[in-house]
């Protein structure tokens, strides 16, 4: 029985030292092999986006509705970098905030970027008070914005533009105050453009801005309901690929067919259909 106990041991000694040692290869690779990348992390019904730069920044892109964002980000930080340097909220509606406050209580915030839209909820203010209490310093978007998150890699805020304040305001519809941001490479280049919730009426303003939205991909607005990603918008942005971020049989129907067939024949991926859908920036 001593010898049969010992062997027990050997062979957990040796599982645990095998689970190890792949858990440092991995991390090792993860260092070695560092990109660019964005990754469209599945929340449920929401939106939650990671932006990981090759020099180790992490850029975190709302949370979705709970605390699932969580477990989610487990799987694409190292052990050794849990460091959320940027936290862009781009709308204060629940499918974009409701895993707030459980990001900043789990992983060191080093910045805040949020519009300031009022927001009534107990549970949004709840948040600001942990960022508080955290003395999180908070930033204010605004169009004139580019943000170098490492060596090639950029955002390039849209919205809200120049000299635009969201700061209290009270809205009907918060969807229509969301951030909105290109991420560009080191030549200056398009790669992705992400506009929230936005609806067709923000939708326009940006395209009667004169910006330049033309990117490669784009995320498909507010989960792909049919009052976003209009005819137009999709024309001016250009995306060959597109994503959507949606839970399982929502009870919303996205992304919705109208939308799904502005963009017949060009490829799109699901979160509720992919899970997290990873892309590498270059």
């Amino acid at each position: 029985m001593p010898h049969e106990l010992s062997h027990k041991q050997w062979l957990l000694s040796h599982l645990i030292f095998g689970l190890i040692l792949s858990l440092v290869l991995f991390q090792w690779h993860q260092v070695v092999g560092a990109k660019n990348r964005l990754t469209f992390l599945d929340v449920g019904q929401g939106d939650a986006i990671l932006i990981q730069s090759e020099v180790g920044r992490n850029i975190l892109i709302d949370t979705g509705p709970d605390g699932k964002v969580v477990e989610a980000l487990s799987k694409q930080l190292p052990f050794f970098n849990q460091n959320i340097d940027l936290f862009i909220l781009t709308h204060p509606d629940l499918d974009h905030y409701g895993g707030a406050i459980d990001v900043v209580k789990k992983y060191p915030t080093k910045a805040i970027m949020l519009t300031g839209v009022h927001s009534g909820s107990q549970l949004y203010n709840a948040f600001l008070e942990e960022v508080e209490a955290q003395n999180i310093p908070i930033l204010f978007p605004t169009g004139d914005q580019d943000l170098q998150i490492g060596p090639g890699l950029y955002l390039d805020l849209l919205y809200p533009f120049e000299s635009q304040s969201l700061l209290g305001l009270e809205v009907k519809s918060k969807n229509d105050t969301s951030i909105s941001l290109l991420i560009k490479n080191g030549v200056g280049e398009n790669l992705a453009l992400l506009t929230g919730d936005a609806e067709e009426k923000q939708e326009i303003e940006l395209l009667l801005s004169g910006q330049d939205l033309a990117a490669p991909l784009f995320k498909l607005g507010h989960h792909g309901s049919k009052t976003s990603s209009g005819p137009d918008f999709l024309k001016a942005v250009g995306a060959e690929h597109f994503v959507n971020s949606a839970g399982k049989d929502n009870k919303f129907g996205h992304p919705h067919e109208e939308v799904l067939a502005r963009i017949e024949g060009k490829p799109l991926q699901r979160t509720d259909e992919d899970g997290s859908i990873e892309f590498v920036l270059k």
